[in-house]
C-alpha cells in the first residue's frame, strides 16, 4: 500500500517578509535573557528619565511655596494697610503729628495721633523692615518684609487729607498699597 501525499500541503508556505539584518536579529533560546550592556542602558535611560520627573516636581514644589508666600504677604499687608486706614478715619485732624521713628528710618515712616471716641493715642511706625503699632504704650510687630511705608499730609481736597504708601516685598518681588484718608475735623 503506498501513501499518497499531496505535494502541496506537505511544504509549508511562508508569506514574503522582509527579512532583518543579521546584527539586528539574535536568536535566543528558551531561558536566555538580557546581556549586560542592554540592562546597563536601560539603567542609565530610566535614570535620565527619573531625574527629569523629580526635576520637575522640585521646581513645581518650589514654585508653589513662593506662590503661596506672595499670597499670605499681600493679605496681612492688606489688612494691616486697612487697620491703619479705619484707626486714621476715627482721629482729630489736630491730633496727627508725621514724623520719623529713628534716624536709620526714611522721614515721614512714623504717624501718631488720637482716636475720637476713645482718646487713644495710636502711633504706627517702620523700625527696619518691620511695621509696628504702638497702642496703650505697647509696641506690637504687624508685619514682616516691609521695604519702606511713607505718611504725608495734604490740603487738597480740603484740610485733613491724609496719604499712605507703604511698599512691601523681597529682593525678587516687591508691591505697594497706597490710598488717601479723611480724618475728622
Amino acid at each position: 500500500m503506498s501513501i499518497f501525499r499531496f505535494p502541496i500541503l506537505s511544504k509549508k508556505v511562508l508569506a514574503p517578509t522582509r527579512s532583518l539584518p543579521r546584527t539586528f536579529v539574535k536568536m535566543r533560546g528558551a531561558g536566555a535573557g538580557f546581556t549586560l550592556v542592554e540592562a546597563l542602558l536601560s539603567v542609565a535611560f530610566l535614570s535620565i528619565i527619573g531625574m527629569g520627573v523629580i526635576y520637575f516636581f522640585k521646581n513645581s514644589l518650589v514654585s508653589m511655596h513662593k506662590t503661596q508666600s506672595n499670597i499670605i504677604l499681600r493679605d496681612e499687608s492688606a489688612s494691616a494697610f486697612e487697620n491703619i486706614l479705619n484707626d486714621m478715619r476715627q482721629s482729630e485732624d489736630s491730633s496727627v503729628a508725621i514724623d520719623k521713628f529713628s534716624e536709620n528710618n526714611l522721614p515721614n515712616s512714623l504717624i501718631s495721633f488720637v482716636m475720637v471716641p476713645s482718646a487713644e493715642k495710636i502711633s504706627y511706625y517702620q523700625d527696619g523692615a518691620s511695621l509696628f503699632i504702638n497702642r496703650k504704650n505697647a509696641a506690637k510687630k504687624l508685619l514682616d518684609n516691609l521695604v519702606s511705608i511713607q505718611f504725608s499730609s495734604s490740603s487738597y481736597p480740603a484740610s485733613g487729607t491724609y496719604s499712605v504708601s507703604m511698599k512691601l516685598g523681597n529682593s525678587k518681588e516687591n508691591f505697594s498699597f497706597e490710598s488717601s484718608v479723611f480724618v475728622r475735623n
